[in-house]
């Protein structure tokens, strides 16, 4: 297929990534992504692991601080090896840098736990450190790995497709009326990816059980990331996939944040939303 049909106007595709495109057959997940602003990835690779991640999720959230525990554990590269293979899967890297181009950073990865009840997570788009008009080009995308299947029911991620052409923030009356919104539908093992622009939240959980998810979020080469895995030795790389050196920018300059439950400082949060959106907020 040609590069411009797929993203005219924008910027090109290298011959090596059209090339794993090919290979992976992945051309009609980079019509998903221009067109609706999501996709759902099928990939061998994840499918074999997607049990392992549930149960390394679910074990390391039994570690998280009290207000955690049970619920989310965070910065889990190098806390057990399942994570390292989650985050170079071959058909999740290449899309990833089909929105973000080369060198691409791991920014944060992020497990989360969710039973029946709870409210609906509001309608946003991840590019919250930005004004609008967001730039033409993706400044960062978030893959899910679903572990139990994903239906409206089961409190799949919701999303309204196309609205990352907008390139902006949701407004009011939409967050409330969420007009065009639907569920995410997607088989245990898959990974369902996004761009930073589409305007996406979730479903409460209707039904027993927990909803167990693994959030990736990759940024473009300029981004400062979220998590710091510093403590991950040159010893650790060796042993793992050669792509992690570049993942986690160890030949950059950046780099940010520690707790293991991935707990966010909320005032730090808010300040950040003033900072981006005004004193009104978002």
């Amino acid at each position: 297929m040609a590069t411009q049909q797929i993203r005219p106007g924008v910027d090109s595709i290298s011959p090596e990534l059209s090339a794993r495109f090919d290979e992976l057959d992945l051309w009609d997940n980079a019509r998903d992504l221009v067109e609706d602003g999501y996709t759902i990835i099928q990939d061998p690779a994840a499918h074999a692991i997607t049990d392992e991640l549930r149960e390394a999720i679910l074990r390391l959230s039994q570690t998280s601080d009290a207000e955690n525990k049970g619920r989310r554990a965070g910065l889990l590269l190098g806390r057990d090896p399942v994570f390292a293979k989650a985050v170079t899967v071959p058909r999740l890297l290449a899309l990833a840098e089909f929105l973000l181009g080369r060198g691409m950073l791991l920014s944060q990865l992020l497990g989360t736990i969710r039973g029946p009840g709870g409210g609906n997570l509001g309608l946003h788009a991840d590019n919250s450190w930005f004004p609008e008009p967001f730039p033409s080009w993706e400044i960062m995308c978030t893959a899910c790995w679903v572990t139990d299947e994903f239906t409206e029911e089961h409190g799949a991620t919701m999303i309204i497709p196309g609205t990352h052409k907008q390139k902006r923030h949701p407004p009011r009356d939409v967050r409330k009326s969420l007009e065009g919104a639907q569920a995410i539908v997607a088989p245990k093992g898959s990974i369902c990816l996004w761009d930073g622009s589409v305007w996406h939240g979730n479903y409460a959980r209707k039904t027993p059980g927990e909803r167990v998810v693994l959030h990736t979020t990759f940024t473009r080469l300029g981004m400062q990331p979220i998590d710091d895995y510093s403590h991950l030795d040159d010893a650790w790389l060796e042993q793992n996939a050669s792509e992690l050196r570049g993942l986690l920018g160890r030949d950059l300059f950046f780099h940010s944040t520690t707790d293991t439950s991935g707990q966010t400082d909320q005032e730090k949060l808010r300040h950040t939303y003033r900072l981006v959106h005004g004193p009104q907020g978002y």
